[in-house]
């Protein structure tokens, strides 16, 4: 167990990993993160970009490193089709270890409170509300998802100690 431990935490050296963890620490007893962990990749410009193509009805976890913070950000596609891309943290629950979302079903569901969102609503989210943070620079092409991380700098503090899925 401690082996399997070991490498669920720190990965393989490819930039992608799939995962299965519980942490039974988690107020809301944390449903297993299932799914793709991978590292943000960025652009010239430095701005975050994901390719379409590797969205799907899964959650992907996306990892961005900025001054040796993980901020964590999750992409899917909908009931249809769209991608919904949003910051992994609860906008009430930002700052706890245990405020981020993992995938059960159709819907995610904070780690720390315990709060269901359909992920086909994961666009019309309430500012300042109990729910993850929708994302203020993202432009979309034919083939990619193009986020800007100027947001995602300012909420630093939110992920100092988050545990929440990260490569």
């Amino acid at each position: 167990m401690i082996f399997i431990s070991f490498f669920a935490i720190t990965g393989c050296v490819n930039d992608k990993k799939e995962t299965s963890v519980k942490d039974l620490d988690a107020p809301a007893g944390l449903k297993e993160i299932k799914g793709d962990i991978v590292k943000a990749t960025l652009n010239e410009d430095g701005n975050i970009v994901i390719d379409k193509k590797d969205i799907t009805s899964d959650v992907i976890y996306i990892s961005y490193e900025y001054e040796g913070v993980t901020i964590g950000l999750l992409a899917v596609r909908d009931s249809n089709g769209d991608i919904k891309v949003v910051v992994n943290t609860c906008q009430s629950c930002g700052g706890s270890p245990y405020a981020y979302f993992v995938q059960v079903g159709d819907k995610i569901q904070c780690q720390n409170c315990g709060n269901f969102f359909a992920i086909d609503e994961l666009d019309n989210l309430v500012l300042d509300g109990c729910n993850p943070i929708g994302i203020k620079d993202r432009i979309d092409t034919n083939e990619t998802i193009i986020i800007g991380t100027e947001q995602l700098k300012g909420l630093k503090d939110k992920f100092e100690n988050w545990k929440g899925p990260k490569t």
